[in-house]
């Protein structure tokens, strides 16, 4: 029997990117030997989500300390003379203000289940978050409270131990195939995943392609 949704937040509930992480990015390019905002943002991305790979458990940082380790990284590479703590402090009003997707709201206010949010983020960020959207889930887990990040299967058994919920108990949604989909079933939890963009689903996968649709899934189950 479910008793519980876990959910994911930025991607999911909050937009993964906004107006100031373009800005961020868009500073970089101009002020660099960048081709195109599209490499920067590559670059970011990819080496943001190795950094934070390494930081878990015993090594664990906030995403403080790895962004502000990132943007350094980046602004090296790409020989931008911009200020990386500069930088750092708008891409964290970006965390802290990123617009919420509006099915998500509607999502949450009719959902019959008790919602908590599992999110690779530091503390500060998602509760601003909630605070600005006046959001209130039964509760909040993040990276920084278990020290381990998604894809690593700990954030959910972090997640289950803090709840006092079963595997069985609960089904997880979101946004990434691999951080809550695949992540959350090495802990034993099920998933729905959210396709947004309508791609192919995978065999063994239940999707839908919005908050309407996973509505519907989760009263038939």
């Amino acid at each position: 029997m479910i008793k519980a949704v876990f959910m994911d937040y930025y991607g999911t509930v909050a937009h993964e990117n906004g107006p100031i992480a373009l800005e961020v990015v868009r500073r970089v390019c101009q002020s660099s030997n960048a081709e195109s905002v599209e490499e920067v943002y590559g670059f970011w991305w990819k080496t943001f989500k190795e950094k934070l790979a390494h930081a878990n458990g015993e090594n664990f940082r906030t995403q403080h300390e790895v962004a502000l380790e990132n943007f350094r990284d980046l602004l090296e590479h790409f020989h931008s003379q911009e200020n990386p703590e500069v930088l750092l402090e708008r891409m964290e009003e970006h965390w802290c203000t990123t617009p919420v997707y509006e099915d998500a709201r509607f999502f949450l206010d009719k959902v019959k289940l008790p919602v908590y949010f599992v999110t690779n983020s530091d503390d500060k960020y998602i509760y601003a978050s909630l605070k600005k959207h006046d959001l209130h889930p039964e509760g909040v887990i993040t990276s920084e409270q278990a020290k381990y990040s998604k894809p690593r299967k700990e954030i959910f058994l972090y997640a289950l131990e803090k709840t006092g919920l079963k595997p069985e108990e609960v089904i997880h949604i979101g946004d990434s195939l691999e951080g809550d989909v695949k992540c959350p079933g090495l802990a034993g939890v099920k998933s729905i995943w959210l396709n947004r963009e309508a791609k192919t689903v995978p065999d063994g996968v239940t999707a839908g392609e919005n908050f309407d649709e996973i509505l519907r899934i989760l009263d038939a189950m």
